[in-house]
């Protein structure tokens, strides 16, 4: 059984189920109780009453105090403390109070696992020692009662021990599996959503309406798909760095920097596909052998990247050189001189607005 993620700190699942567990306990020790003459003890009527206003304390706060380690701790060792004396008060091995005994234990064995028991174990051996060196084995009957007292604690730890925990521990196993799977699914959920948000921004780049409004749709798709503060573009065009977004003076000087690091690095490799920084992350946009520019993140509080955002962060930077290969090549297009058969076709004669070069000649009834 997983304990490691029970023990700091335990979910409401979990603590109902101690919960559910205590009070259980609780009411089988008073059926025993009922059916049990236990009024020829001393003050039994004071003890009665001491175990019932404890327990109403212990169910107030029983929540707030099972949520820190010390405090659940502590209220562990008051119950076998109070459990083992209510035990020696009404009967020793015969006292219709020995199921109560179990609480600590299993929460302890609950909670911390075989660590647990055995703590829980050694502190019940301790209190054993205890009062068989000061009350000369008070806890100790003979004859009838003490074969029945035998007889009852052993159905009581059957029943409200090992089946407990074992349906439990087999419960709170399978309830970490869904949640895992659970967890496993929104993310790979929330990972299609920013994938079909980066297919559908793919080729619908405008080379009509400007850079600086591709950039501007890119860097607000970035705010939406990654968790960063400031995301901001540097693209290198015509031997010259341009500045997508709202970069500080020191985000500035230390891009400026990396630009010149990547111009100088010949051939892309493992280690600068992206530069984590201290709050900061870099994504080099680097085309074959050459350096467009760096997409930087600021306010990257994550030390890894993930496979997950490897990928959308590589779809993004391909996204960024593709576009602009495709603008050199439109420029290229436009700068360049047509022959006098060629035309640039704006649109079909039916008014359908097409983009491309017609060859005259194809359409010549000659």
């Amino acid at each position: 059984m997983e304990t490691e993620s029970r023990q700091a700190e335990l979910n409401n699942t979990s603590l109902f189920i101690l919960l559910m567990f205590r009070v259980g306990v609780l009411l089988f020790s008073v059926l025993l109780t009922l059916k049990t003459d236990i009024r020829a003890y001393r003050y039994i009527d004071i003890i009665l009453l001491g175990l019932a206003i404890y327990q109403f304390l212990t169910f107030c706060i029983y929540w707030p105090a099972m949520k820190l380690n010390i405090t659940r701790l502590l209220l562990c060792a008051s119950d076998l403390l109070i459990g083992y004396t209510l035990v020696l008060l009404t009967g020793g091995i015969s006292s219709p109070f020995i199921p109560c005994v179990f609480i600590p234990i299993f929460t302890l064995h609950f909670v911390y696992g075989w660590k647990g028991l055995a703590g829980g174990l050694a502190g019940l051996a301790l209190s054993t020692a205890v009062s068989a060196l000061t009350a000369k084995a008070a806890f100790y009957a003979s004859g009838g009662e003490s074969r029945a007292g035998m007889i009852v604690s052993g159905i009581s730890l059957i029943l409200f021990y090992l089946v407990p925990f074992l349906c439990f521990s087999q419960y709170c196993r399978l309830d970490s599996q869904l949640l895992s799977q659970k967890k496993r699914y929104n993310e790979l959920d929330s990972m299609n959503s920013k994938l079909l948000v980066l297919y559908e921004m793919t080729g619908r780049f405008n080379y009509e309406n400007g850079i600086a409004q591709v950039m501007d749709k890119l860097l607000a798709l970035c705010g939406e798909v990654f968790p960063a503060q400031r995301i901001c573009i540097f693209l290198i065009r015509s031997g010259e760095v341009e500045i997508y977004g709202r970069p500080s003076p020191q985000e500035k000087e230390e891009i400026y920097r990396l630009i010149l690091e990547q111009k100088k690095t010949a051939a892309i490799n493992e280690e600068n596909e992206y530069i984590i920084r201290d709050d900061a992350l870099v994504i080099p946009l680097i085309r074959g052998a050459r350096t467009d520019g760096v997409l930087s993140f600021s306010g990257w509080n994550q030390k890894e990247i993930t496979d997950r955002e490897a990928i959308m962060l590589s779809m993004i930077a391909n996204m960024v050189c593709t576009y602009l290969e495709n603008l050199e090549y439109v420029e290229y297009l436009k700068n360049k001189a047509l022959p006098d058969t060629s035309v640039i076709l704006n649109q079909l004669d039916s008014g359908k607005p097409v983009k491309g070069i017609l060859d005259k000649r194809i359409v010549s009834p000659n």
